[in-house]
């Protein structure tokens, strides 16, 4: 006995996923065709218990097949285009998608198994209607028991047997890849390796690198969970993922505004130009760096690269240089002109930075782009033109009549709204005196009002007459140059910025050297407020510079 339903409730398992409503049939007479009430209801037990957990099984192994796949898998929960590895996300997703899709593919069985339930329950009348009712009860209690109780012990199983796996790998790669990235991010750090971009001036740590096979924008090359040493990008391209394998080698870019950067392997040295209009900042540049490429260039060892996208502006410096017409700033958003300097162990990425004087009017600097450089600068150089304003500006206006030539913009004023403008972007507070080191250059010294006053001549004839009056060249300058201003009604300016900042000196340059009749310049005093700032900056880089030797880091 016990043989034959076995073999009718095979057959009855092939013809219900056949034929379903031929199978409520079948089990219904194979349970009167038996005799009794018992043995019907206990094949209708069987027979519901067989088919949820063939069901069970079924769906589960679906499950699987469709969603657990270790070679091939795909991550799009960031806009990272690397392969990310299988043990930090993707294998968890699986898992979980595999557990959802089993669970949902057992309730789509489970309403099939009740429908078939109710079709049992239905297929005959009178006398028979009460034992159809009881096993469609029993066929439905049966079914949804088995087919929900085996389906999620292996379901728990899966995510036993799986999750431990990947869980077990993911930690044996954290200490893995945490002593790459710690060592990635150590060295960038005591190298003070930054990057900085051009247009909206942030600087940051790790920029965007860009594969050069696809262009791909990869966010986070560095060690982690899409590779260690490398990443795998999604064209199938190998990328470094450390400094020390080659990224600094791919085309990096600004992660907030996606502009191209100049470097990312350098140590950034950020100095900053503010003075009104006219008042010589673009002149001050062309004379400047002619003077810096020839220290460079006689320095030994020393190496300087201007990136293909810059060189233009270089080029237009050293044509001003020469006599022709300079105009003046006219960019609110600060224009950079970086060098890179190679030769010291860690490339140099030397910037200086030129604004419009008219950021600086007190209403412009509120509806232009934040000069984030004022936050990380390490030297400012505020420019003073004597006859914008005070008696000078009287005396010349009353002699000769044209000031044109000369800035409009009182240096008091200058003065006050970049003080407020360094408080706006956080660089200082107004109760706090500000650390950066800040010169100030008196322009156009070669003018007789501000050369007789405090040029080099008149300097050292003060040392001379009194050589104990000042006992430096620095401070006699600092004094005289401080005392000149005063005297020419800006003393205004001198208590302000002397109020703000803790670190000052005082310089008179003369970028031109002589009116503009479009000869070429002949300079002085340009060198002197880096020669006070860069050592503060980078020590090394000076000594270097002024042909000394430092030890190289």
């Amino acid at each position: 006995m016990l043989e034959l339903i076995a073999v009718l409730l095979v057959i009855y398992i092939v013809i219900e996923f056949l034929f379903p409503p031929l199978g409520t049939a079948l089990l219904v007479c194979l349970g009167l065709a038996l005799g009794t009430v018992g043995i019907a209801l206990a094949i209708a037990f069987c027979a519901a218990a067989l088919t949820g957990s063939f069901l069970s099984v079924k769906n589960w192994l679906h499950s699987i097949r469709s969603n657990i796949r270790l070679r091939h898998w795909d991550w799009k929960q960031d806009s990272e285009p690397a392969r990310r590895s299988y043990f930090f996300g993707p294998g968890f997703r699986q898992l979980r998608s595999a557990v959802t899709d089993t669970f949902l593919l057992l309730h789509s069985s489970a309403e099939d198994m009740n429908h078939n339930a109710e079709a049992m329950a239905n297929r005959f009348r009178g006398n028979l209607r009460i034992l159809s009712l009881a096993m469609s009860f029993l066929y439905r209690f049966a079914g949804y028991a088995c087919i929900y109780l085996v389906g999620s012990i292996l379901c728990a199983l899966l995510v036993l047997v799986h999750g431990s796996v990947t869980t077990v790998f993911m930690l044996i790669i954290y200490p893995l890849f945490a002593p790459v990235w710690l060592a990635d991010r150590l060295y960038l750090l005591s190298r003070r390796i930054r990057s900085v971009c051009p247009v909206c001036k942030r600087q940051f740590l790790i920029p965007v690198f860009e594969c050069p096979v696809c262009g791909a924008r990869h966010l986070s090359l560095v060690p982690g969970p899409y590779g260690i040493w490398t990443h795998r990008c999604q064209c199938g391209r190998t990328l470094p993922a450390t400094f020390l394998n080659g990224r600094s080698r791919l085309r990096a870019s600004c992660p907030e505004c996606r502009s191209g950067i100049v470097a990312s392997d350098a140590r950034p040295l950020v100095f900053q130009l503010v003075g009104g209009t006219r008042s010589g900042k673009t002149v001050f540049l062309s004379a400047f760096f002619h003077q810096f490429f020839r220290r460079i260039d006689r320095a030994n060892g020393l190496v300087r690269t201007i990136t293909g996208e810059y060189q233009s502006f270089f080029d237009d410096l050293e044509s001003w240089y020469h006599g022709s017409p300079c105009p003046a700033t006219s960019q609110f958003n600060a224009q950079m002109y970086p060098v890179l300097i190679s030769g010291l162990g860690i490339k140099r990425q030397f910037s200086v930075f030129d604004i419009a004087g008219e950021m600086f009017d007190g209403v412009s600097a509120d509806s232009e782009l934040a000069q984030h450089q004022f936050t990380y600068c390490d030297g400012l150089l505020f420019m003073i033109d004597p006859f914008s304003s005070g008696t000078l500006r009287e005396n010349r206006e009353r002699q000769h009549g044209d000031v044109s030539s000369f800035s409009e913009m009182p240096p008091e004023d200058v003065a006050a709204n970049f003080i407020n403008y360094l408080i706006r972007v956080g660089r200082t507070r107004a109760d706090a005196r500000c650390a950066i080191p800040l010169a100030v250059l008196i322009t156009k010294a070669d003018l007789k009002e501000v050369n007789r006053a405090i040029g080099p001549a008149q300097l050292d004839s003060i040392l001379r007459s009194d050589p104990g009056l000042y006992g430096s060249y620095e401070a006699c300058r600092d004094a005289e140059c401080r005392k000149f201003l005063c005297s020419i009604g800006m003393a205004s300016t001198v208590n302000d910025l002397e109020a703000q900042f803790s670190s000052i000196h005082y310089y008179p340059v003369s970028a031109q050297g002589h009116g503009d009749d479009g000869t070429p310049f002949e300079p002085w005093g340009i060198m002197d407020a880096f020669d006070w700032m860069l050592p503060l900056a980078d020590a090394e880089m000076a000594a270097a510079l002024n042909g000394e030797s430092a030890a190289i880091h």
